[in-house]
């Protein structure tokens, strides 16, 4: 049909034109930006999966930049503590020269300037390591969690809570297995409060073991560390009914010992005990000390405190048997001495005996030589009356010194030196090797998350990045169309024209 007013042909070619300039614009700008997405209306879909892919990607990319920040500041500690390392050794060979042939008391002098020199180097290395103003050796940095992944959570932790000063280096550790006191029969309320009611608990064994130093530590049933306020309110208040004492020599190749390990013992209940939460507690509080510092070679106490111990801990294990009172020895394999036995195993003389007294002074004394018997179990029945609910106080002589208390101008100061360095050089190679495998960690950890990276990056680009020669071939493609469509736009326009013929 002929028609002027409506130019149907115009309008179908009027659209096409806008649909072809659309398509035109569309891909001009992707070639110019670069980005198959400009805009939400691009992709919906993919613009969300590219932005959360965006997130993960600077995530990791901030977790490498923090490992190798990590490895960094781990490399500068791992530096302080080889010169510590140095320092030590150093300390070490004054030590060692004093016990030479010409120790005169002048050399010995000389060598305690060294000794005193380079323990000042331990603590200014100590305070002055740090990294971005974080101090990395003197305790205050505590444990750090670094950020190596994108959730929350995802961290490599780092101890730098041990203070390696002078004052803190060359005391000796713990132990493993050396167990203080056990009890059981500890009784506690939900609230809290003691139990007032239940079987008398006892003091039932004291087990002597041999060699370990270092501090004192408590933990409950839970293996849960005890913190000081609460191990001094298990300790504050005692009592000792029916407690057996048990005095022990400790000499070696026919040499007297002293030395003291006491405790108070296992005691009754005078007072409530108040716990942090509502759940009650049942079964062993146990802990471990150290620090009698007998030396083996002589069975002597040594006067200056720090040498490694002979006798470390002592077992308290509660629920006695009030019918079998009085004092019972076992030999390592659980079999019962006899009296005869027990005099033949602690045989011969001592002057001043090792002693490991319970809560005062000892009522049994065995003193002599020591043994051949490893470990020797001492039992007695004697009960405590009520509930058991609280320790006796734990009390410590001979604690061991550190790296800044080393005399070397005397014999015996020289010896103990040696053994204090030792014990500092283990404590510096352990973390030496702790910071090691970190920064294998660290290390690995930046490889790794650079790669996850660089593959969510390529997913994000076929998502969100332009495709240059699919959007070149677009654009050619929609500049011919509208050509040809203005060309045809104007031929369809001049139609009505060719109607007024018709009219002539």
């Amino acid at each position: 049909m002929l028609s002027i007013n409506t130019n149907v042909s115009s309008l179908i070619a009027q659209n096409n034109v806008t649909n072809t300039g659309s398509a035109l614009t569309q891909a001009i700008t992707r070639l110019s930006s670069g980005k198959r997405i400009n805009s939400a209306a691009d992709d919906p879909a993919g613009i969300a999966i590219a932005s959360t892919l965006q997130t993960s990607i600077n995530g990791l990319n901030q977790g490498v930049s923090n490992a190798n920040n990590a490895v960094s500041m781990v490399q500068t500690a791992g530096s302080a503590l080889m010169q510590i390392q140095n320092a030590l050794q150093s300390i070490y060979q004054a030590a060692d020269d004093a016990l030479g042939p010409d120790n005169t008391s002048a050399n010995m002098a000389s060598y305690q300037k060294t000794v005193s020199q380079q323990i000042a180097e331990v603590n200014r290395i100590a305070s002055q390591t740090t990294f971005n103003g974080l101090n990395l050796l003197n305790g205050t940095a505590g444990v750090l969690h670094v950020q190596v992944g994108v959730n929350v959570g995802q961290t490599v932790s780092l101890d730098l809570s041990q203070s390696l000063s002078a004052a803190n280096l060359g005391g000796g550790y713990v132990q493993a297995g050396n167990t203080l006191g056990q009890l059981t029969g500890l009784n506690l309320n939900s609230d809290g409060s003691e139990n007032t009611s239940g079987t008398p608990g006892a003091i039932t064994s004291i087990n002597v073991v041999s060699n370990g130093a270092g501090s004192f530590i408590f933990t409950d049933q839970n293996n849960q560390v005890l913190s000081t306020t609460t191990s001094n309110a298990l300790f504050s208040q005692v009592t000792t009914n029916g407690v057996t004492k048990l005095e022990l020599n400790n000499a070696a190749a026919g040499a007297t010992g002293s030395g003291l390990i006491s405790s108070n013992a296992v005691a009754a209940i005078k007072g409530a005990f108040t716990a942090d939460s509502a759940t009650a507690l049942s079964g062993q509080v146990y802990g471990t000390i150290s620090g009698l510092n007998i030396d083996p070679s002589t069975g002597t106490n040594e006067t200056t405190p720090g040498t490694a111990g002979v006798i470390t801990s002592v077992s308290v294990q509660a629920d006695g048997n009030t019918a079998n009172p009085g004092l019972l020895f076992f030999d390592q394999n659980g079999n019962q001495l006899s009296q005869t036995a027990v005099s033949g195993l602690f045989g011969g003389s001592a002057s001043a005996p090792a002693t490991l007294a319970l809560a005062g002074t000892p009522e049994n004394t065995f003193d002599g030589k020591a043994g051949s018997a490893g470990n020797v179990v001492a039992t007695t029945g004697a009960d405590v009356s009520g509930v058991v609910s609280t320790l006796g106080q734990i009390n410590l002589n001979n604690t061991p010194t550190s790296v800044a208390n080393i005399n070397v101008s005397t014999t015996a100061g020289a010896n103990l030196g040696l053994e204090i360095v030792n014990n500092a050089l283990a404590t510096i190679a352990n973390q030496l090797a702790t910071l090691g495998s970190v920064q294998t960690r660290f290390t690995g950890l930046a490889t790794a998350q650079q790669s996850a990276s660089t593959n969510m990056s390529t997913a994000q680009s076929t998502i969100q990045d332009a495709d240059f020669a699919s959007e070149s071939a677009a654009m050619s493609k929609a500049q011919v169309l509208q050509q040809a469509g203005i060309s045809v736009l104007a031929q369809a326009n001049s139609q009505p024209q060719q109607i007024l013929k018709l009219l002539q």
